[in-house]
């Protein structure tokens, strides 16, 4: 992460696509950083009830990504539906 890492905070986000949907987890500073870049993201303050540790901890090593990364192929696609 880059330099300003210590003021941000990890998210868990989904973008549900109707018949199903990704999971991450972005770190920023805040979860409105994160709607005004992917407003079709649903950004969470903690893991839902019915989400285990174990699924939360293999979102975590598949799909961590920082606000300020380029973004990935799916996160580009978000953008382009804007």
């Amino acid at each position: 992460m880059g330099s300003n890492s210590a003021m941000k905070k990890a998210y868990l986000v989904l973008h549900d696509y109707g018949m199903g949907g990704v999971w991450a987890v972005i770190h920023a500073r805040s979860k409105e950083e994160i709607s005004a870049k992917y407003p079709n993201l649903t950004v969470y303050d903690g893991r839902p009830n019915w989400m285990t540790v174990q699924m939360y901890n293999e979102i975590v090593s598949t799909l961590t990504i920082d606000i300020g990364e380029e973004p990935t192929d799916w996160l580009r696609a978000l953008l382009d539906e804007q």
